[in-house]
């Protein structure tokens, strides 16, 4: 979810997820909103540079996994990986950004969750089942 309101927050609390993945969430309002709703959260940090990086350290406390994803969102732009190597091991980290099928083997030996969803798409939001 991208900068979602309470209202919209409000109508879904009682489907039955179990992480709500949040985009441009403050980590105040992360905080509220994983106490409120009860939920494990993923916070999603668009990465360009080690500054953004750095970011994981306001939401660390309060999120279950760090999702490190490209600017580009759905336009398929990846990111230096090797930015995320001094964040500790401690910290559950997922990787996104025009990560593809034939990209896995690349990442047997690290300690990433990868998020391949896009590399899914035969077009914008269509997942491809085949």
């Amino acid at each position: 979810m991208v900068g979602p309101e309470d209202s919209f927050l409000e109508k879904i609390k009682n489907l039955n997820f179990d992480y709500y993945q949040l985009y441009n969430v403050s980590p105040k309002k992360t905080k509220i909103i994983k106490k409120k709703y009860n939920k494990k959260i993923i916070t999603s940090l668009t990465i360009e540079n080690k500054k953004d990086v750095e970011k994981y350290k306001d939401y660390q406390d309060h999120s279950e996994i760090i999702n490190f994803d490209s600017k580009g969102y759905e336009k398929s732009i990846g990111f230096d990986h090797s930015l995320l190597e001094d964040v500790p091991r401690s910290i559950n980290k997922m990787i996104a950004g025009n990560i593809k099928i034939e990209d896995i083997p690349d990442f047997k030996n690290t300690p990433y969750i990868i998020d391949v969803s896009g590399a899914l798409e035969s077009e914008k939001g269509v997942k491809d089942t085949n």
